[in-house]
């Protein structure tokens, strides 16, 4: 689609949104979720509630239909173009088309949040105390792999944005993301996007970013085989590595990333790969979200593996 054609459909999409346009450009939303129409949540300032918004069926339909051909698609309703995963700039959108969505199209619209934190905003807004905000930069100085984990919408690309900032602006990074929203402060960084529709995979990246001869390599999220590349960069000279991955508990992060190193197919055995992660990963920072608040969890460090179990330590709990 070239510029022009690009810049019509952004209008008529722009248009069948209307109704839900007051929280699209309200900076404190996070999150629009149309379960079906007449059916609106928004998700602002981390609190989640419904809203009296109608949007009718009509104009969902047509709105998926411009994504799709944002998408070069062809929506397509009972077939997987029925189903639309698109970016656009401050926003990733994911839809669905009936009977695929039972109770009628369905959207769910997640906006990039333009505010970056820094540690002592955690501190001043009473969210981290301000020895464990020394602490979170000393572990950054001292180039220790952090891997930060949580649920969905748990404040983990906030946390990796306020630790990135801790970084001294000598050194060169290159991140790795599929949705851009790291912010790097220093100015030698590459930020690459990758994108599976393309066969550009996080794996093939952060092999990439290994040839750019990077201080640090920063993942937005592992999801897969990378687990294995950035493991093995941060055993080959490319210590200071932050990258983040769902999980459960700061200690559940460990078994994921086991997990996701298996994804990669390399003929380890399990003790090996656990004993692997435990040499190279230093600590694991773990973000949890409790009546609507995001904030810090739990931080682990990780001191060994022995006799078939990790040896680690908790350093904060917040439970």
């Amino acid at each position: 689609m070239d510029h022009l054609a690009a810049a019509a459909a952004l209008r008529a999409l722009t248009h069948a949104l209307s109704p839900v346009r007051p929280y699209l450009d309200d900076p404190l939303t996070q999150e629009i979720e149309i379960n079906s129409p007449h059916d609106v949540w928004v998700e602002r300032a981390g609190v989640q509630a419904k809203v009296d918004v109608k949007i009718s069926a009509t104009e969902l339909e047509t709105a998926i239909s411009v994504l799709a051909r944002l998408a070069n698609k062809d929506a397509k309703a009972g077939t997987i173009d029925g189903i639309i995963d698109a970016r656009m700039e401050g926003f990733r959108v994911a839809a669905a088309l009936p009977p695929t969505s039972v109770r009628g199209p369905s959207m769910c619209i997640r906006k990039h949040n333009p505010v970056h934190l820094q540690l002592q905003d955690y501190v001043e807004a009473g969210a981290l105390a301000p020895e464990w905000a020394d602490r979170l930069r000393r572990m950054v100085c001292d180039r220790k792999n952090i891997l930060v984990a949580g649920g969905t919408s748990s404040g983990k690309t906030t946390m990796v944005n306020a630790l990135l900032a801790t970084i001294p602006a000598e050194e060169r990074i290159v991140t790795i993301e599929d949705t851009p929203e790291l912010r790097v402060s220093s100015p030698n960084w590459v930020s690459f996007e990758s994108n599976t529709q393309a066969g550009i995979s996080t794996r093939d990246l952060v092999r990439l970013a290994l040839r750019y001869r990077p201080d640090r390599v920063i993942v937005g999220e592992v999801r897969g085989g990378e687990a294995f590349d950035l493991l093995d960069a941060a055993n080959t000279g490319h210590d200071g590595v932050i990258a983040t991955l769902h999980a459960s508990s700061s200690f559940d992060a460990l078994s994921r990333f086991e997990t996701l190193i298996l994804r990669a197919g390399i003929d380890w055995p399990h003790r090996a790969i656990c004993s692997q992660i435990a040499q190279t990963i230093d600590y694991v920072v773990f973000m949890g979200r409790r009546h609507g608040v995001r904030r810090l969890q739990e931080v682990l460090e990780v001191i060994e593996y022995d006799r078939d179990k990790y040896v680690t330590q908790k350093l904060f709990d917040a439970t």
